[in-house]
């Protein structure tokens, strides 16, 4: 089995089937829909991570994206979050607010759905 083989399927048997994911996803909203001050609940892929400085604690911030767009997801006061990492598939819940001028949901509620190796 050569190399790009056996990642194919270990990134194969980390994807959930079709079924499995609209299941997972029920009750979520496209990115682009959520809206200022208000409750969301939205599934996506985590794009990048970063660990920044925010008022003197270690702040960890990633961006989930989806088809229609993005937005930041922050966990205060965390350098880490075990299972979260770029490729992360997730559901976030919470109130969506401002994080360094842009869309934000803080400290969220999440569930991971698919975790890369």
């Amino acid at each position: 089995m050569t190399p790009l083989t056996r990642l194919l399927k270990r990134r194969d048997a980390l994807e959930p089937e079709v079924d499995d994911w609209t299941e997972m996803c029920r009750g979520t909203t496209p990115i682009e829909s959520a809206h200022w001050r208000t409750r969301a609940r939205v599934a996506g892929r985590v794009r990048s991570l970063r660990v920044q400085p925010w008022a003197g604690v270690p702040t960890l911030e990633g961006t989930l994206v989806d088809d229609s767009g993005g937005i930041n997801v922050v966990f205060l006061g965390r350098r880490h979050v075990p299972g979260i990492r770029p490729g992360t598939r997730m559901v976030v819940e919470g109130m969506v607010g401002d994080h360094a001028g842009r869309m934000a949901i803080l400290n969220p509620d999440y569930r991971l759905l698919a975790v890369p190796e």
